[in-house]
């Protein structure tokens, strides 16, 4: 269970990538082809119970193991694909994965003791994937061909094959169980909470300002909890069931509407009780139905369960929802909370004394499962603490010149279909800026895959960040410098015809010399026809952000030249790079074939002596922009 909930959870936060693929062909299209990915889950389902003869609907282990082992062929297959390629498999192992998970969860709930054994790993899982995610520093290792990410490739689709055979040997050939939950549906946003916050360090980081190292053990501590309390032998009360529901409910309303240590703390708490929820999920009062067809249309239903509350979160930021999307994680974890009270233990198999699925002494050895959760947070958070950012930066730069480069990121998400994070690095390294002004910085965004951007390139660079929230705590602008970062300041933006919230960060950079410049990242309105509201945004940000020495701002405008919004920042003395010394006729965007100049560096007091458009890269739909300036 917890192994195949580590590839699951893998594949859900790259079908982020692989839906934004379709994006670009439009909302509609993205929508249909997200629906019907995880809505496969129940294809996969019917196949495997059909094929394997479970024929009543309850699937045995020959189910669940032929099931992994086809998982696991099309995780290494999936590692040697880019493109087009990667794109039509990544969607068929998308919804592969959730319904062997599925499956899995009823047969292991369907058995005496089942409810808790299935919970327990669940939230294992989750725990395990948020320790491999430190161990990657957020990065996955399907968008990575290097021998690293062969290796994890091949230890995330063995792992639950391999987990079979040392647990027992002949488990393939087991009798099937002796019912099946009923409310096996309700899974699906309780995964749909583990991909956006109960395993997602970068979000718990972004969210509650914390490093990503102590934000990844916390999670992972909150899940040892929760397994203890779920190998132990107690008989939860009434009362316990319902103040669990409420703290499932209100832990999610905090994690995703506050910031700062109450995030944290929210999250850790929820990720500690959910187990408990799970366990009243599964129980059943009658077993369900029989017919193959029921546990196909519930994995239907749970893979929907995924991506509706996803989906619909993260299209608010181009379609507006008619209510805050922070609504809709709320809802999934209402539906997780209620289902969860129905709570009745699986009629008992003869002989059986104790029906509610508590353990006994003698094989609570399952406790020992808690130590690999721990072991693994505890190295992911070694590795990610020796290369914290910000600890060794000098107060100064290395001289006199400043070079500059801004970066419209797009998430990570390259057009070609992946996450290329090694060439957004090797980029940014080759032009050796001093200070790197990035928009579209995702934090745990699903749709970018759910990295930490800012932690990894930081550390992978060796430079400090500072991040400003825009659409959310999850994605908005940084800057990232050689040196140290002081006087940060945070300007959100009139949002205006929207659709989406932006921001403006700046900070003061000190050169070698001890002169100083203000430095500031921007990204405003996409939308080509809303030039007022990109005229507001200017507007704003000049007011709250005035010149009083040496100044550089760049950013992705969503203006071009001769636009009103790029005659305002000329009119109030502002110089483009790319004008003064650079070929005013270099295009920005998008990257694969550039057509048009959105993306801009402008300076106040400083003299640019070279500016130019850095060509051939395809980490991002956008082109950075790069000049050096001296100061006066």
């Amino acid at each position: 269970m917890a192994t195949l909930t580590v590839a699951a959870l893998e594949l859900i936060r790259a079908s982020g990538p692989l839906l934004d693929h379709a994006f670009a062909t439009g909302v509609v299209t993205a929508g249909i082809t997200a629906v019907a990915t995880y809505a496969g889950a129940g294809l996969v389902a019917a196949l495997l119970v059909l094929a394997t003869g479970a024929r009543t609907g309850n699937p045995g282990g020959r189910t669940v193991l032929a099931g992994a082992v086809v998982a696991a062929v099309l995780r290494l297959v999936l590692q040697g694909l880019d493109g087009e390629a990667l794109y039509w498999t990544g969607l068929v192992a998308v919804a592969w994965v959730v319904g062997v998970l599925v499956l899995a969860v009823a047969f292991v709930a369907g058995r005496a003791g089942g409810p808790r054994q299935a919970a327990l790993g669940l939230v294992l899982g989750c725990a395990l994937s948020v320790g491999l995610q430190l161990v990657l520093g957020t990065w996955d290792a399907l968008w990575r061909s290097s021998w690293v990410g062969w290796l994890v490739a091949a230890l995330i689709a063995l792992a639950p094959l391999i987990s079979v055979r040392v647990a027992n040997p002949a488990w393939g050939a087991g009798a099937p169980p002796t019912c099946r939950p009923r409310r096996l549906w309700a899974v699906g946003p309780f995964l749909a909470l583990a991909a956006m916050m109960l395993a997602n360090p970068a979000f718990v980081a972004s969210q509650s300002g914390v490093a990503l190292g102590w934000a990844g053990l916390a999670l992972a501590a909150g899940a040892i909890v929760g397994g203890w309390l779920l190998v132990r032998p107690d008989r939860w009360s009434s009362l316990v069931r319902v103040c669990v529901a409420v703290l499932v409910v209100a832990g999610v309303a905090v994690a995703i509407g506050v910031s700062g240590p109450a995030a944290l703390v929210a999250v850790v708490v929820l990720v500690a009780v959910v187990g408990i929820a799970l366990v009243g999920v599964l129980s059943v009062r009658r077993p369900a139905p029989l017919g193959w067809w029921r546990p196909a249309g519930a994995a239907a239903l749970v893979g929907l369960g995924v991506v509706g509350p996803l989906l619909l979160y993260m299209l608010d930021y181009d379609v507006p929802l008619p209510v805050d999307n922070a609504i809709v994680p709320v809802l999934a974890a209402l539906t997780v909370a209620i289902t969860s009270l129905h709570h009745r233990a699986p009629t008992p198999p003869e002989g059986a004394t104790d029906p509610d699925g508590r353990q006994p002494a003698r094989v609570r050895a399952t406790r020992f499962l808690l130590a690999p959760v721990g072991v693994l947070a505890l190295v992911g958070f070694a590795m990610s603490t020796t290369s914290a950012t910000g600890a060794d930066v000098p107060a100064a730069s290395r001289g006199d010149d400043l070079t500059v480069m801004t970066w419209n990121l797009h998430y990570g998400v390259a057009p070609g279909v992946g996450v290329d994070l090694d060439e957004i690095a090797a980029t940014i390294e080759a032009a050796d800026p001093d200070v790197v002004l990035l928009q579209e910085v995702e934090r745990g965004w699903v749709f970018g895959g759910g990295t930490d951007m800012a932690t990894w390139l930081a550390a992978r660079l060796d430079m400090t960040f500072e991040f400003a929230p825009a659409a959310d705590h999850q994605f908005g602008n940084a800057v990232l410098a050689r040196s140290g970062l002081t006087e940060v300041a945070v300007h959100p933006l009139p949002y205006g015809a929207g659709p989406q919230s932006r921001s403006a960060l700046s900070a003061t950079i000190t050169t070698a010399s001890g002169d100083t410049a203000r430095v500031t990242s921007v990204h405003l309105q996409h939308r080509e026809e809303n030039t007022p509201t990109r005229l507001d945004q200017l507007e704003t940000l000049l007011a709250d952000e005035p010149v009083t020495g040496p100044s550089v701002l760049g950013g992705d405008l969503n203006a071009e030249p001769g636009w009103p919004e790029i005659q305002l920042l000329e009119g109030a003395g502002w110089v483009s790079a790319v004008d003064a010394v650079g070929d005013p006729d270099a295009l920005t965007s998008p990257a694969d074939e550039p057509a048009y100049r959105i993306d801009w560096i402008f300076g106040q007091q400083v003299t640019f002596t070279d500016a130019h458009v850095v060509t051939g890269v395809q980490a991002s739909d956008h082109l950075p922009v790069l000049t050096h300036l001296t100061l006066p």
